[in-house]
């Protein structure tokens, strides 16, 4: 593992990154989409035909681009073309529905949609329709700003306009507009609306500047010891900030090579970690769950991996450290809308599995009496404040709720609950919304989560909260067994009151195989609890 030292902050711009970065590492390899390698000097090019294409198409600063698609290379081309020429990227989460697409199309007023037609079970063009997109003829559809819709599908509908038909129109812009363009770019001008995971009923556009964008992958893959010339494996999509922030643009800081799947699939995942020979990966507890839990684990060569990041408790970073022997495994804070903490990976693996580190460079953290907005001191929980480069400028049309979010002093309200420790390492306890009032309580799902995730025979698990007549809220286990085990909801039941105090032991166990999940792979709970709380009502 390289020695790991204290990165500086980029303060240029993404489209400067750009360019130094091709000329610095020109014909290496900065990016593998599944079996494609493109070099720094390809992705530059690639930008910039993008670029030129969207200049000639009307995009103007300030103008929103959608982009509709999984992993894909043309993602990147367009994403970083919007950083230069002063637009704004937003990504559609692939899993999003009609109410979530026309939402997010109505808000941001996009004016260009660039899509694949289809993706795994989904029909995009079907999905257009339905919401009176009007791909023949856009600007007289449902959304009158939106004006084209771009295909990159092999074989277009022809009612919407081919990729290669639409980097055509390149030839018409000269390369003087388009440094021109760039020239005028600030770095806390916005360039891409991060939409929240899905999980509420409206999601929310949080607006990211050039300086978030370029910085929030440099400073946490260099703790894991990554650097130039080293392949790291991304399991994040790009509609997150693990894949648009934390994946894509670090390869023009660290010189690193990204490897990128076009979405998270648990055997693809360890195929290309085998072939590229990764040294760092990402991924949420769930995912190193379902990799271990493959039946082709332990057929593949996994050893190259000296480090990464993961969600969860001590105990799930004690059974990936396990079974995936990865010496360098840390957990990470973070959120779409203010920054996060990382330790590094030659920290100890005390600190590394109880707490998530320190903030990163030029950010900072404190916590707060949620009741009071009084500072509480090391050891003491409240909810987490952060502020620093790593913050989104706003929510986008939403000034009401970026007020709540945002402070007068540039402090955001996470809506989390921890402490700080003595050597000022953060510690998550859980989200305020996900603190069950049991009796008068107050109990964490997520304690009792890595409890219960200390049983053997359990494979993934998730507390909620569901009526209660006499205490009005009682703690409910939704468990998937381990391939091979059994347990009854009783012994379960028993298994936590032998070594928990009894307001925190689930009153009520399900046991379920199919889970909800958002696009970044994370549970999806209020979807359980409306299942589950409507049962339990009956």
């Amino acid at each position: 593992m390289r020695k790991i030292e204290t990165v500086r902050l980029h303060e240029e711009c993404l489209g400067e990154a750009i360019d130094a970065a091709a000329e610095r590492w020109g014909d290496a390899i900065g990016w593998v989409f599944e079996d494609r390698a493109v070099s720094f000097a390809e992705m530059r090019a690639g930008t910039d035909a993008a670029a030129l294409a969207l200049i000639a198409d009307g995009v103007e600063e300030g103008d929103v681009v959608a982009l509709w698609m999984p992993n894909r290379l043309e993602f990147a081309q367009v994403q970083f073309a919007c950083a230069k020429i002063g637009a704004i990227a937003v990504a559609i989460n692939t899993r999003f529905r009609d109410f979530e697409v026309a939402h997010m199309l109505r808000e941001c007023e996009a004016t260009v949609v660039v899509m694949v037609e289809r993706f795994l079970k989904h029909d995009y063009v079907a999905l257009l329709d339905e919401i009176g997109a009007n791909p023949a003829d856009p600007a007289a559809g449902q959304f009158p700003r939106l004006r084209t819709i771009v295909s990159i599908s092999d074989d277009p509908d022809p009612r919407l306009t081919a990729w290669a038909n639409f980097l055509a129109g390149q030839a018409a812009v000269s390369a003087d507009a388009l440094e021109q363009r760039t020239r005028r770019r600030r770095h806390d001008e916005p360039i891409l609306i991060q939409y929240t995971s899905g999980t509420t009923a409206a999601p929310k556009g949080a607006l990211l500047n050039h300086r978030y964008v370029l910085n929030v992958g440099n400073e946490l893959f260099a703790n894991m010891g990554v650097g130039e010339g080293d392949p790291v494996l991304n399991t994040q999509p790009f509609y997150h900030i693990g894949g648009s922030c934390g994946a894509l643009p670090t390869p023009l800081t660290l010189g690193c090579r990204m490897v990128i799947p076009e979405f998270y699939d648990a055997e693809r995942v360890m195929q290309l970690i085998e072939r590229e020979r990764c040294i760092a990966r990402t991924g949420f507890a769930a995912m190193y769950i379902m990799e271990m839990a493959h039946p082709s684990f332990g057929t593949y060569d996994l050893s190259s991996v000296q480090s990464g990041w993961c969600s969860g408790t001590q105990e799930m970073l004690e059974k990936v450290r396990e079974a995936m022997g990865i010496p360098g495994l840390m957990l990470t804070y973070s959120s779409t809308e203010v920054g996060g903490t990382a330790s590094r990976a030659t920290d100890s693996w005390e600190q590394r599995s109880t707490s998530a580190g320190r903030p990163l460079v030029g950010t900072e953290l404190k916590i707060i009496d949620p009741e009071t907005g009084e500072t509480l001191p090391p050891e003491t929980q409240g909810e987490i404040l952060m502020r620093g480069w790593w913050q989104m400028n706003g929510y986008l049309k939403q000034p009401e709720q970026t007020a709540k979010a945002l402070d007068a002093e540039g402090w955001s309200h996470t809506g989390d609950r921890g402490f700080v420790d003595k050597q000022g390492c953060l510690h998550f306890v859980g989200r305020y919304k996900d603190m069950l009032k049991v009796g008068g309580e107050n109990v964490s799902a997520e304690e009792v989560e890595g409890f219960l995730l200390t049983h053997s025979a359990i494979k993934q698990v998730a507390v909620i909260g569901v009526p209660d007549a006499r205490l009005d809220e009682v703690p409910m286990a939704i468990v998937e067994l381990a391939e091979g085990e059994s347990l009854s909801a009783e012994d379960l039941i028993a298994y936590c009151a032998s070594r928990m105090a009894n307001f925190r032991v689930p009153r009520h166990v399900r046991f379920i195989t199919d889970w909800p999940m958002t696009g970044s792979g994370k549970i999806m709970k209020p979807k359980l609890r409306e299942e589950y709380a409507a049962e339990m009502a009956l």
